[in-house]
């Protein structure tokens, strides 16, 4: 593996702060674990389920990233649509791994043809003449051809919603029988999915987040409740154990469950932190 972003360099003003400080260097351990269990783990077989999970640890890593830098900047909504996204990848990924039902794998593998075949509907024809002019390839015909049967089928993936999703992972037996194994993932379902889709979507909820505030010069300015951009953090943490958990421990057969749980302690103690600041 490449060496990674150090994200810890381009962290922004608010690390000052030493609750936000220390919620940052924690967040950047639990992904530290994962990259040493996935350095170790040796090649990885082009379109192997590993090889999957590998991609999608590397979307969330980045998104886990980018959550931090906007919170340290104080660009709180931004940093609360990404966990809101944050939160949708630990949910989906979680019912993936422990699922014991293989056919969920094949339903997401096709999801993709789904998705592709929305993407081309909804294109000019114009433009993927063009398109496939400029490659000197034909246009494909598939995604505007299925049949009834073909789009039920890759369409399969969607039927269920995030929070029922979130319900039955939670109902499958834990990975191990540690207490960060047996955290909920629905009970946060409300409180980061909801609620910050509210932000996503700019509806009138999220203006309501928006207030005046003194600032050190005396005058007023638009701004969030100052507490957001530590909660934010300590919260994609909290997700980042778990998916990180379970990818070493399915994902890369290499089980890393007491020193994830060295960290969950410690994460509990940082949250007293958060409560007191």
């Amino acid at each position: 593996m490449e060496s990674q972003f150090d994200t810890l360099k381009h962290l922004g003003p608010l690390t000052a702060q030493a609750p936000i400080a220390a919620f940052c260097e924690f967040d950047e351990r639990v992904w530290e674990i994962y990259r040493q269990l996935a350095t170790q783990h040796g090649r990885i077989t082009h379109g192997s389920r590993e090889y999957l999970v590998i991609r999608m640890m590397h979307i969330a890593e980045l998104t886990s990233n980018a959550i931090r830098m906007n919170a340290t900047w104080a660009l709180t909504p931004p940093a609360m649509s990404l966990l809101r996204d944050r939160y949708e990848q630990t949910v989906r990924f979680s019912w993936l791994v422990r699922n014991p039902d293989q056919n969920e794998y094949q339903k997401y593998e096709r999801a993709m043809l789904d998705t592709v075949a929305a993407i081309v509907r909804r294109i000019d024809p114009k433009t993927i003449e063009a398109e496939a002019a400029a490659r000197g390839q034909p246009i494909p015909t598939w995604p505007t051809t299925l049949t009834k049967e073909q789009r039920t089928k890759i369409r399969e993936w969607s039927k269920m919603d995030l929070e029922t999703m979130a319900k039955k992972r939670d109902a499958f037996p834990p990975m191990t029988e540690t207490p960060l194994a047996k955290e909920s993932l629905a009970q946060r379902y409300g409180v980061i999915y909801t609620q910050f889709s509210a932000v996503i979507h700019y509806n009138r909820f999220s203006i309501e987040m928006v207030h005046p505030e003194q600032n050190s010069a005396g005058t007023h300015s638009l701004s969030m409740n100052a507490h957001w951009p530590g909660t934010l953090i300590h919260q994609t943490g909290w997700l980042d154990m778990i998916q990180c958990s379970e990818a070493c421990k399915v994902g890369l057969g290499q089980d890393a469950t007491i020193k994830f749980e060295s960290l969950f302690l410690e994460w509990l103690n940082l949250s007293k932190q958060l409560q007191t600041a």
